[in-house]
């Protein structure tokens, strides 16, 4: 007897400690998840060195111990409650599959588990970030107020987001308003209600609505990053309305609460961008040097000192000191915002200087037509000094009145003065240009649309020269649909199908008629009429070759037609134009020459620039710690389509740190840069630190 009780005894030890163990396993795992939260939100704070890697990789933690439950202890009571922790964990971890995955297992495995409202709202908030927007409304709007009371509220607050980050803003506060009906005066919902309130009618431009909901935030005892959020949108709305001192007060207010001093470093960089609204650049100088010596080596500093060197570049157009602070910002933080920004800054005002030396040695002011285009975008789309830009235009203008860049350079001026400048009169004067001088070119399509002309010729001509396509589609002869391209070319010259039109008549009697001296007198009045055009360069190069000659004899006669005696269908055809068509291409809008093929195109042209997979510390030269300084190298690399750098150039920086810096960046390692989806060999410009050894 005393035998059995023993063997009930160990037998009851086991199922207790097996029980114990998958317990055990589920609470470590949420206790890790409860962790990741933790860090998540402390991650948040001013000054955390918390990055999303240290919190990925505690839920990551969470989802391999929850996993266990779920492998090992299949009839464990926290089976569904692993599922849902997998979820949510994968959720935060950005793998929104996953995260849907399990929320549906849940679902489909225990219908009846008390955690399924819980998991209906993950789910929502997965689809959501899948944007399967109407799936997640359906998920948000299964909960009942009375059953569920937080999960209704929850739900009804992301219902109200959803519709924000559509741009939906009335539909919006309309959400946001029927939410805060539901909740009592006291509910911690109701300040993140009001703030999403004011957000939306900020964003609607109605302010003094927007000021009172973020007063009736403050009174809804908001929590801490609540309450630093309104406040500093407050700031944001007095500054839209252009109450500067208001503003200012109200960024100080921040300063005056205790518990918001840690966002002292924001609100200062705050107020100083409001001095320089206010014309008031030095106050706002000091401001930026006090926030870049308070906090060293943070976004905070990285910032100031990026603001300091645009006040240098753009105010007192002192590009030297420029530089000084940018490079010193990008060493701050080069990872934050402003210090990515900074970097491209120095790059930039390295390809200002280089661009300025090209055109300072041209003798010819005709060769310096490039490097000037190079310097006017390099100023408007880079630098944001649109005056400069347009100095640089009207001098491409003078030099370039019959070239190609003659269009390019009225449409960009018309834009300046329209967007930039503001001044509608100017612009519509070099619109109207444009469209005197330019008629056939790509740009006179955006600048009657900006003139809000209508050209009839256009449309009448599109109209015919679809009829004869459709024309040789039915079989039509080609000698009959020569005249209508002639026809098109002579009664709308002015319009954008007139060279489309001409050319398409040349090539039919070159390649349908084989009349190639008729093909040849036609070749020539595209090129003559329309020099700027697509066809007018692709009558040009076929004026150069030799398509006057009769065409070879095939080798084997007797498998091969003469190519005059061959079908040549509606298809072929396409094919042969579009094949033409395509050995010249027009440049398109805004963007460099683009050298595809036999050359090497620079990065900034390409759909995807190179991106640098491991970086080589530079070692300091012995030669240079006598000074101990920081020093900056910018460097040219060509990065070849398999990732390895081909060559290395100095474009500037100190003598002393060329070879080292050249040596560092031989070892550097690429993901290649992409264009038309292919990896391709490229040019691109970077810069080289060396920090003095301590």
């Amino acid at each position: 007897m005393s035998r059995l009780i023993y063997i009930a005894f160990l037998c009851f030890l086991c199922l207790a400690s097996c029980k114990s163990v998958y317990y055990n396993t589920f609470y470590n795992a949420k206790q890790q998840y409860n962790i990741a939260e933790q860090k998540r939100v402390e991650s948040e704070n001013p000054g955390s060195r918390i990055t999303s890697a240290t919190y990925n990789a505690l839920y990551q933690r969470a989802i391999a111990k929850a996993s266990i439950v779920l492998k090992y202890f299949p009839d464990s009571k926290w089976f569904d409650d692993s599922l849902l922790l997998i979820g949510k964990a994968s959720y935060r971890r950005e793998d929104y599959t996953e995260a849907l995955t399990k929320f549906q297992e849940l679902q489909k495995l225990f219908p009846e588990s008390e955690l399924i409202p819980e998991t209906r709202y993950w789910q929502g908030l997965a689809l959501w970030a899948m944007n399967r927007t109407n799936e997640a409304r359906t998920s948000f709007s299964l909960f009942d107020k009375k059953t569920n009371p937080e999960l209704y509220g929850l739900s009804n607050l992301a219902l109200a987001e959803m519709e924000a980050s559509q741009g939906n803003r009335e539909d919006a506060i309309i959400s946001y308003k029927a939410l805060l009906e539901t909740l009592d005066k006291k509910h911690k919902l109701r300040a993140r209600a009001w703030q999403g309130v004011g957000n939306n009618l900020l964003e609607l431009n109605r302010y003094d609505e927007a000021l009172e909901a973020y007063e009736n935030v403050l009174k809804s005892k908001p929590d801490t990053r609540t309450n630093f959020e309104t406040r500093v949108k407050i700031g944001e709305t007095l500054k839209r309305q252009q109450k500067y001192d208001g503003a200012l007060d109200a960024y100080q207010k921040i300063l005056k609460i205790k518990r918001l001093r840690i966002y002292e470093a924001e609100i200062r960089l705050e107020q100083a961008r409001i001095y320089q609204l206010k014309d008031q650049v030095e106050t706002a100088e000091e401001i930026y040097s006090d926030v870049g010596k308070k906090y060293p080596r943070s976004e905070y500093s990285a910032e100031a000192f990026y603001r300091l060197g645009l006040i240098e570049q753009k105010s007192r157009k002192n590009l030297e000191k420029a530089k000084e602070l940018f490079e010193k910002a990008v060493r701050e933080d080069r990872s934050s915002d402003e210090g990515k920004l900074a970097l491209q800054r120095q790059k930039d005002l390295v390809a200002l200087e280089r661009y300025q030396n090209q055109i300072e040695k041209v003798e010819d002011p005709q060769k310096a037509l490039g490097p000037l285009v190079d310097l006017a975008e390099l100023y408007l789309f880079n630098l944001g000094e649109p005056d400069s830009a347009l100095s640089i235009y009207q001098r491409v203008l003078t030099l370039s009145d019959s070239s190609d860049l003659a269009p390019k350079a009225h449409y960009v001026i018309g834009l300046i003065y329209a967007d930039s400048l503001k001044n509608e009169s100017a612009a519509r004067e070099h619109f109207q240009l444009l469209l005197d001088r330019h008629p056939n070119t790509p740009y006179t399509v955006e600048a009657r649309t900006r003139l809000n002309q209508k050209h009839a010729d256009d449309a009448l001509a599109e109209t015919q020269f679809l009829q004869a396509e459709k024309r040789i589609q039915e079989g039509i002869p080609a000698q009959d649909i020569a005249p209508i391209y002639r026809q098109i070319a002579d009664e709308y010259p002015n319009s954008l199908f007139a060279p489309k039109a001409l050319f398409a008549l040349a090539w039919t009697y070159e390649n349908d008629l084989d009349q190639r001296e008729q093909a040849k007198t036609i070749y020539e009045q595209v090129q003559e009429r329309y020099p700027l055009t697509q066809y007018g360069k692709i009558a040009t190069d076929k004026l150069k070759g030799k398509f006057l000659d009769p065409p070879p004899e095939p080798a084997d006669s007797t498998q091969t037609q003469p190519s005059d005696t061959q079908p040549d269908t509606t298809q072929t055809r396409t094919q042969k134009i579009t094949r033409t068509q395509k050995t010249v291409s027009p440049k398109p809008a805004f963007k460099p020459n683009v050298t595809i093929g036999g050359g090497i195109m620079e990065a900034v042209d390409a759909d995807e620039e190179p991106q640098i997979i491991e970086e080589i510390e530079p070692e300091y030269p012995e030669e240079a710690r006598a000074d101990g300084k920081p020093a900056t190298v910018f460097l040219r690399l060509l990065v070849v389509k398999n990732g390895s750098v081909g060559e290395v150039h100095v474009i500037s920086g100190p003598e002393l740190f060329h070879s080292a810096a050249v040596e560092a960046a031989k070892q550097y390692t690429f993901e290649p840069g992409i264009h038309e989806d292919t990896p391709r060999d490229m040019w691109i410009d970077i810069a080289i630190y060396f920090e003095p050894p301590e």
